[in-house]
């Protein structure tokens, strides 16, 4: 395990080192050529990459500058881009908790806060072994880990002290522009409570979010829900969503995971979810369309139809009249007809004991089909006649009087939408 972790520590300093030389040799190979000057300078470069990121002398530097950082799951600079508390380092996770916080996280994300030009201690840090990383084994005092790559121990010391330095709060401290409750606890003492930004619980969330959206298994799982095909993959999306930005253009001046989200987090929708009332079955009165959940749901849609009909009633009919008089009326129909499918899939024969009439008992109750002998369709359409008329003769206040006429139109209006619901 030790001479994992030292192995891979040594690789991620070599390949620092080669990135250097790269860039350095890139500078050298340009296309009209380098002069005697510049090419000594960039010589003496490679020199000094060889001897800076030889690796007792970078694990050296690295345990200085180890303190300009923080490694946490929680960040301050998330709630106010100046904000200078403490940062929150919490890798234990749990199994069965009670709410969607950090801790139910199994492997948590580790996010670095700090001076950006330390950020490549932060990565060493985070560097895996398959059992845990760096962090995780300087937290629980493994400082022999970094033995194989020391002279003696105590170098091999001086580089845990160091490095422990971005992992450990010795004051923990709060900020001005941090958010904060004072708690009460009597006798005028109180708890200082700073709730902090969760970092990790932003970043599992975020690549939640971007697999349902952008990943090769959703597509090919939304492709074949269009095409009516199966597929062994669930179709997820998340509606609602709202995002908000850390660090504006800048974002890895907040953190380092920060980054890597492009500054977004997403938020998921905390409304109250919409009352919704016991169901009640209709169980009284001989006609449905005359109940109060009926005229609630229909109000201000046949008071729109009065208004209209009352204002086109000097005039002469002609086709934008009665398109506008039609879709309004099927307006009020498709508001019925979305109340009826709740009676519809309620248990059947819930009408037996209920007082609606045999044809509107067959509507409402497909269990009660056998009830009546004739064209339920024709007489429940006949009852959406005789009501619409009545209800639209009472909203314009006797101003319009509907006669015959006006019932065969919405007699035939209904008995078309019946038919196409499928009932």
């Amino acid at each position: 395990m030790q001479t994992e972790i030292s192995t891979l520590i040594q690789a991620y300093i070599e390949q620092r080192r080669q990135t250097k030389l790269d860039e350095i040799e890139k500078k050298k190979n340009v296309k009209n050529g380098v002069s005697e000057s510049e090419l000594a300078i960039l010589n003496e470069q490679i020199q000094t990459a060889y001897l800076d990121f030889n690796v007792q002398t970078w694990l050296t530097s690295a345990a200085v500058r180890a303190k300009q950082i923080s490694l946490a799951t929680h960040a301050v600079k998330f709630t106010h881009g100046s904000a200078k508390g403490s940062n929150i380092l919490v890798l234990a996770s749990s199994a069965d908790v009670a709410y969607l916080d950090s801790s139910a996280i199994v492997a948590p994300a580790v996010d670095a806060v700090g001076n950006a030009a330390a950020l490549d201690v932060a990565k060493l840090l985070q560097l895996d072994d398959g059992d845990a990383t760096l962090a995780v084994y300087l937290s629980q005092g493994d400082d022999h880990v970094l033995r194989p790559l020391a002279s003696c121990d105590e170098q091999c010391q001086l580089w845990a002290d160091g490095l422990r330095q971005a992992l450990e709060v010795k004051t923990p401290s709060s900020h001005t522009l941090a958010k904060q409750i004072y708690f009460p606890i009597g006798d005028n003492q109180y708890h200082l409570i700073s709730p902090l930004y969760s970092s990790a619980l932003a970043h599992e969330l975020f690549h939640q979010v971007q697999h349902s959206r952008f990943s090769d298994e959703m597509k090919a799982a939304r492709d074949a829900r269009k095409k009516n095909q199966p597929s062994d993959m669930d179709v997820v999306r998340y509606p609602d969503l709202a995002v908000t930005i850390s660090g504006g253009s800048k974002p890895q001046n907040i953190s380092q995971l920060n980054s890597k989200r492009y500054g977004k987090t997403y938020l998921f929708p905390c409304t109250a979810p919409d009352w919704q009332s016991q169901y009640q079955p209709p169980m009284f009165g001989v006609n449905w369309f005359d109940s109060r959940e009926v005229g609630r749901n229909t109000y201000y849609l046949i008071k729109l139809l009065a208004e209209f009909l009352v204002k086109v009633k000097p005039l002469d009919s002609n086709i934008r009249i009665r398109q506008r008089r039609d879709q309004l009326a099927d307006q009020i129909l498709d508001s019925i007809l979305t109340l009826a499918v709740s009676h519809q899939t309620n248990m059947s024969g819930w009408s037996e004991t209920s007082e609606l009439s045999q044809a509107q008992q067959c509507w409402l109750d497909p269990q009660a089909g056998h009830l009546y002998n004739g064209d339920w369709q024709t007489e429940v359409s006949r009852d959406f006649g005789l009501w619409l008329n009545n209800r639209l003769e009472k909203a314009s206040q006797q101003q319009l009087m509907l006669g015959s006429e006006a019932l065969q139109h919405w007699q035939a209006l209904c008995h078309d939408a019946i038919r196409e619901a499928g009932r």
